[in-house]
């Protein structure tokens, strides 16, 4: 049984060795948050290239060079996605020695985590995973799940979430349940076709 965590990365040093497919697809979900993401590679495919003449949230610093020890200075996490099997052991064991938490790409031997196909709708995340055994039938299911959760209800969720924040501001704790247990059925018999029968959360609220 995995924990699964979401981690604020912003304002966090993170590493990223590799400069191929592999590498493009950690670095399509590294650029989306804020943190200081620094790419270590001799060389870019054109798919890596064209993502990193785009804007995007994360600062981003790179290095056209084979990666050397230093490059773990100061970093919060490493992802490893390069093809020689010395240099993924050598960063996984450096990574080991100074207590650093890494990624290797379709390498489950040497990852303390795994990433996941995230569904992401501004606040709300969704997030699929299969223990680092098939990272495409987490796409896969991800392109499904997709579908309920399209684009143009954002705008909705964004309502939910400033009705919550007004009945959790309410004194009453009984009517703060009642309020929020309204809403979380609400939400299922609308866009899940399904009431609920329960809220998880509401109870924790004071």
């Amino acid at each position: 049984m995995l924990l699964p965590l979401s981690f604020n990365l912003e304002g966090k040093p993170i590493l990223l060795v590799g400069g191929g497919k592999a590498a493009l697809e950690k670095f399509a979900q590294l650029s989306r948050t804020a943190c200081h993401l620094r790419i270590v590679s001799p060389a870019f495919s054109e798919g890596m290239q064209a993502e990193l003449a785009k804007e995007h949230l994360s600062k981003i610093e790179i290095h056209t060079r084979k990666f050397e020890d230093r490059d773990l200075e100061d970093c919060f996490m490493v992802f490893t996605a390069v093809d020689d099997e010395a240099v993924a052991e050598h960063i996984f064991r450096l990574c080991r020695s100074k207590g650093l938490l890494i990624n290797s790409a379709d390498d489950k031997a040497r990852c303390d985590f795994y990433t996941t196909a995230v569904i992401d709708r501004g606040h709300i995340q969704v997030a699929v995973s299969t223990h680092g055994r098939f990272a495409g039938l987490s796409a896969v299911l991800r392109r499904h799940l997709d579908t309920l959760l399209p684009s143009e209800l954002d705008a909705d969720w964004e309502k939910i979430f400033n009705l919550r924040a007004r009945a959790v501001a309410l004194q009453s704790v009984i009517e703060k349940k009642s309020v929020i247990t309204d809403i979380v059925r609400q939400i299922e018999s609308r866009y899940f076709g399904n009431a609920a029968t329960g809220v998880g959360d509401e109870h924790r609220q004071k």
